[in-house]
């Protein structure tokens, strides 16, 4: 992985315009083709207002009024083929590039180390994941349909202008750049008010999934009402970034329709009359004059709309792009191939596409550990442990103690602060550590798919219906899935609440089989089940682990029976290791929490 994870830090150094800007640099020729052929089209348009004027004081001139009606219609012609051309340059290749920088965002996302995750409101992060699409897409309208035409259509404007009346380029060129200077000081507090507008949204809807991902909990403990009560105040605090970003807006729209309106018509309409009063111009001359500035109106307006959007969109794409990915520019990062792990080798070699096999033992040496929020505590210090093929090892310790630390890392979820962790002899990095791994956890969450789903999902690539049903065979939940009314395609609900916690717990014993892997985690994979339910389990489990390097946490000690080694873990550090006899036979922790489970007081 590649960049720093995910924080909530704002963007540092406008990156999310680089990224645009790259997606740009990458897709040249189709956006460069429909952009020419929309600025084609637009300086034909441009024409109009001339050609009309010219036509309309051909009265007494049939053939010169023929040739400007000529004209008209031929540049009308010419502007519908072009900008049809645009239109399907844009339906047909320049659409699709929203999707595909969604797809960029939602791959980089998912390049992110494991605590970008932890640290982050999963709901608020899928919030910006979905929308940035939309963002994207109306950025790339509001400069193809509304910014690129003006630009276009001012060379025209100008040259008519010039050759008509001549000083009224003046007029307009001191308008343009004094509605430049006050539009951009109004939409600074549009800009400012939406991110903080969409901030507050994404919260909103991050904790609306939250609370709906959660149901369960809200109707365990009938919080429906809290949950209402919860969700109206943060809307009322949103209706207030909603009332100030909207007033923002309307300031810019009241004052940007006193600049066009009153300013730029009383300066055209007054100098100009005042021109051909003077018999400084002609009357064709004030006409043109009269119709640029209906026609340059209608361009402004465009603009003007444009830039709202521009702004409003601008703010909400920036505020997603700097929360997901601060200081970082993913579409080059994509294109470039710099998103690749950089944990891909082992030992330093080549990454190969066969998966990574323990053929003697897995070695864990001198592991020390701190979280990155709090790297002055060691939560593992000194850890150091071998397992062999074919061997079982169990890691007992009383909670918070850093059990289920050791297995995140040995999941690949973070790197070790220091130590080094060796398969063969060899040091593996967490890819590597995540390739050679099946893992059953405590409490087995799904997706809300189906039951092949969820037990392929283990899998390389798409599985067999036979690979997932011989899996579930040997887990022992094949006679169960044929009694679901779909079978296979059975849903099971979200995160698997259709099903019972053994069932979860035999799906990912399924998932375990279907892997491969030289390497079995459990993590207290029996800890909730009731006695019969954990028994079939282990029976499982047994078949599981026959020729692979086990690591099985454990709470209940009394599972442990079937390990062949012990390490005691406390403090973080191991203060006991052998088997489970001579433990027992000492006078140490596990001796003392073997004797409190006993006794029915842990």
């Amino acid at each position: 992985m590649t960049g720093p994870p995910i924080t909530g830090d704002r963007e540092p150094a406008n990156r999310s315009l680089a990224a645009l800007r790259s997606m740009a640099r990458h897709h040249w020729q189709v956006l460069g083709a429909a952009s020419v052929a929309r600025a084609a089209a637009a300086m034909l348009s441009a024409l109009h207002p001339y050609l009309l004027a010219e036509f309309a004081i051909s009265a007494d001139d049939s053939d010169r009024a023929a040739r400007f009606l000529v004209l008209l219609f031929a540049t009308g012609v010419a502007h519908l083929l072009l900008w049809s051309v645009g239109d399907f340059l844009v339906a047909a290749k320049v659409n699709p590039l929203s999707y595909e920088f969604k797809r960029i965002v939602f791959a980089s996302v998912w390049a992110e180390e494991y605590r970008g995750f932890v640290d982050r409101p999963s709901g608020k992060v899928a919030s910006y994941v979905n929308d940035i699409r939309s963002h994207v897409a109306t950025l790339w309208d509001a400069a193809h349909y509304g910014f690129l035409p003006m630009l276009a259509s001012i060379a025209i404007y100008v040259a008519l202008l010039w050759r008509t009346a001549s000083t009224n380029a003046l007029i307009y060129g001191v308008f343009l750049f004094g509605a430049a200077a006050i539009l951009s000081a109004l939409v600074r507090p549009v800009n400012r008010r939406q991110r903080e507008l969409t901030d507050r949204t994404a919260n909103n809807t991050g904790r609306v999934f939250d609370s709906y991902a959660n149901f369960v909990n809200v109707f365990s403990f009938r919080a429906q009402a809290e949950e209402v009560g919860r969700n109206d105040r943060q809307l009322e605090g949103l209706k207030r970034h909603e009332v100030r970003a909207g007033m923002a807006m309307a300031w810019y729209w009241s004052i940007a329709s006193v600049l066009v309106r009153v300013l730029l018509w009383a300066s055209v309409m007054a100098y100009s009359w005042y021109q051909f009063d003077r018999g400084q111009i002609s009357f064709p001359a004030l006409v043109v004059s009269i119709t640029v500035m209906v026609d340059f109106t209608n361009q402004y307006w465009n603009v003007v709309h444009n830039l709202g959007v521009w702004v409003e969109h601008s703010a909400a794409y920036r505020e997603a792009y700097g929360y997901l990915f601060p200081g970082r520019d993913i579409v080059s990062e994509h294109y470039s191939g710099a998103t690749r792990s950089a944990d891909s080798s082992m030992g330093g070699e080549a990454p190969s596409t066969a998966r990574p096999r323990i053929r003697e033992q897995l070695e864990v040496r001198n592991l020390c550990f701190a979280y990155p929020d709090e790297p002055g505590r060691l939560v593992l210090d000194d850890v150091s442990f071998r397992v062999r093929r074919g061997e079982k090892l169990g890691i007992v310790g009383r909670s918070g103690e850093g059990k289920s630390t050791l297995i995140k890392i040995l999941l690949g979820f973070y790197r070790p602060t220091a130590g080094e962790i060796l398969v063969d002899g060899r040091p593996v990095g967490p890819e590597l550590l995540n390739e050679l791994q099946a893992y059953v956890p405590q409490d087995t969450s799904l997706f809300q798919e189906t039951v092949e789903y969820n037990i392929g999902y283990a899998h390389d690539g798409v599985p067999t219906g036979e690979q997932v049903r011989e899996a579930a065979a040997k887990a022992n939940i094949a006679d169960f899935v044929d009694s679901l009314p779909s079978r296979y395609d059975t849903l099971v609900g979200e995160r698997g609440i259709k099903l019972s916690l053994g069932q979860r717990q035999r799906i990912a014993i399924a998932r375990a089989f279907l892997k491969r892997a030289d390497l079995l985690v459990l993590d207290e994979a029996t800890s909730a089940l009731d006695s019969e339910t954990e028994a079939r389990i282990q029976e499982s489990l047994r078949e599981l682990w026959a020729d692979k390097a086990a690591i099985v946490i454990a709470h209940r000690l009394a599972t442990l029976n079937d390990v062949d080694h012990i390490i005691v873990i406390d403090n973080g550090k191991v203060v006991e290791r052998g088997p489970k006899k001579e433990l027992m036979c000492a006078s140490g922790l596990f001796a003392e929490l073997w004797e409190r489970q006993r006794a029915g007081l842990a």
